[in-house]
């Protein structure tokens, strides 16, 4: 029988967890109840008590309650639900998890999902799913955020069909059976935006004929978090191909948000690297946030905007001291005709003296990282040879 580890302010949200847990019964499963709530009495009994989720924080709940804020509070109780659900986990003793809740209700439902692995069923109903900051709260793990509609506040018409629906849905993810693969072809990482999806597409099948598993990353929103966080969890053995890069918008304040640690967790490990300044002529921002630029609409949320000498300079100089603490070998290698399929001569981006920005200060690494400059566009096909020729020189280095 699957398990699935219900996750709530029980205070507040015993009737609608009471309501789930039948419906997983129905459905053949067990719930595991544990309350994270810090405000009034728990109205339904808890298989995990409030008192046991402080403990696992390292405090009492009597502490927790005596925070000067909620959200201290509730940090403290997703802080520690997120340790037992880790060692329930571990013991093989929950196969999914089920949050439900309003503003803070999703940040302890959330919290506790982000503390498990990948892979892991997380379902979250929130009637905040819509909202821009929640992504936040999602962050780099494979939660499923379901809106609830209507507020997560008592049983109607709406709220029981969705509760419903949210158990069918993660008792059936638990249900679902995984086969482990059973692959001995090493996986390569890459990191790409539309503006490089040919370049990507050729290099994953080099990769892929070459005997290496590719695996791409959206070098968008959170994907290059997420590539973060697979090569610090030890998914990736075979190497990274970085051919967008991010660290632009966070300069620029673009629609990316890349981790401190970015560009540096495949470094740790040592892992054979290239980096290749794709889409370092585009920020990602909202139309309208700047003016005075050269410009190219992606959709009706998206304004592409140009980057600047002075911008490009910075990334290549905190891009080149992140790669030259790498353990592994690691090349740059620079498409010298043009970083998108936006910048090239006649596009709408093209401004190699704007390019030179990052040119010029990743070439001061030159001794500490390898640089490469390729008199050819990213999409040309003489690029591509030049990327995979570094690439399996660094993977005979290691």
């Amino acid at each position: 029988m699957k398990t699935v580890l219900v996750v709530a302010a029980l205070d507040t949200k015993g009737k609608e967890v009471a309501f789930c847990r039948e419906q997983i019964e129905a459905l053949g499963a067990k719930a595991l109840l544990v309350d994270g709530g810090v405000l009034g009495k728990p109205t339904i009994k808890p298989d995990i008590t409030r008192e046991e989720v402080a403990a696992a924080a390292g405090t009492t709940i009597e502490q927790v309650i005596k925070s000067p804020t909620e959200a201290e509070a509730i940090g403290l109780q997703t802080q520690g639900a997120g340790v037992i659900a880790l060692r329930l986990h571990k013991e093989g003793k929950i196969h999914g998890v089920l949050g439900i809740g309003g503003g803070m209700g999703t940040a302890l439902g959330t919290g506790v999902m982000r503390a498990l692995p990948i892979g892991v069923p997380k379902f979250m109903v929130s009637s905040q799913a819509g909202n821009p900051a929640v992504s936040l709260l999602v962050g780099t793990k494979d939660i499923c955020m379901f809106h609830s509609v209507a507020d997560v506040v008592g049983l109607n018409r709406i709220t029981r069909v969705i509760f419903t629906r949210a158990c069918g849905g993660v008792v059936g993810m638990a249900s679902a059976e995984v086969k482990e693969e059973e692959n001995e072809k090493k996986i390569v990482a890459l990191c790409a935006k539309g503006a490089t999806e040919d370049a990507n597409r050729m290099i994953r099948q080099r990769l892929a004929d070459a005997g290496y598993q590719p695996m791409t990353f959206h070098c968008f929103g959170f994907g290059p978090a997420s590539l973060e966080q697979v090569i610090a969890d030890g998914y990736i053995d075979g190497g990274v191909i970085e051919l967008s890069s991010d660290w632009l918008d966070r300069i620029a304040g673009g629609y990316s948000f890349p981790p401190d640690d970015r560009y540096e967790n495949a470094g740790k490990f040592g892992l054979p690297q290239v980096f290749v300044p794709g889409t370092c002529d585009i920020i990602a921002a909202p139309p309208g946030k700047y003016t005075g630029r050269k410009t190219h609409l992606h959709n009706e949320a998206v304004m592409s905007y140009r980057s600047s000498y002075r911008e490009l300079h910075q990334v290549g100089r905190e891009i080149g001291e992140k790669l030259s603490k790498s353990k592994g070998p690691v090349t740059v290698v620079i498409p010298m005709q043009g970083f998108s399929v936006h910048d090239r001569v006649g596009g709408p981006m093209y401004d190699p003296d704007a390019d030179a920005g990052f040119i010029d200060a990743i070439s001061a690494f030159t001794g500490k990282l390898k640089v490469v400059k390729v008199d050819a566009h990213i999409s040309d096909e003489k690029f591509i040879d030049a990327v995979m020729d570094a690439f399996l020189e660094n993977v005979a280095k290691v």
